[in-house]
């Protein structure tokens, strides 16, 4: 004989008998209950929202910064392929919308001659973006 338990060997009738509630019983959930889940579902939205969007204003700030890093490091590679030159002019500028391609970035070239110490020459390239908000430097050293 089959075994009691075995589901597949109970009648369906008796199996939806189971299933359903009895006089005086409620099942499901109450308007409250619905509300405050539906609640708490949209605070854990409205936190993954606020999480992306600073996850995406951090992310075009550091492409920012490569690309000013980028541009500061290719004016350093000029001045060095250039040498040493104690006639260089002492300051350029190359404002914002001058460089091609990256309107939003400002360049300025600063020759120093005598130092570190006399006979050197040092070379700092920084570069402007957002408005002189937020800038990167590097610097070399020129040697005749």
């Amino acid at each position: 004989m089959p075994s009691a338990s075995c589901s597949p060997c109970v009648p369906a009738q008796r199996r939806l008998d189971v299933l359903a509630t009895k006089p005086g019983e409620q099942s499901g959930l109450t308007l409250l209950e619905a509300v405050i889940a539906m609640a708490l579902f949209f605070v854990a939205v409205l936190a993954f929202a606020g999480v992306a969007v600073t996850a995406s204003k951090g992310a075009a700030a550091s492409k920012r910064l490569t690309m000013a890093t980028t541009l500061a490091q290719d004016k350093l590679e000029q001045v060095r392929s250039a040498g040493y030159d104690p006639a260089a002019t002492p300051e350029t500028t190359e404002a914002y919308g001058t460089i091609p391609g990256f309107d939003v970035y400002q360049r300025i070239v600063r020759m120093e001659t005598g130092r570190p110490v006399p006979g050197l020459q040092t070379a700092t390239v920084t570069v402007w973006w957002s408005d002189d908000r937020h800038s990167v430097t590097v610097a070399t050293i020129l040697a005749p």
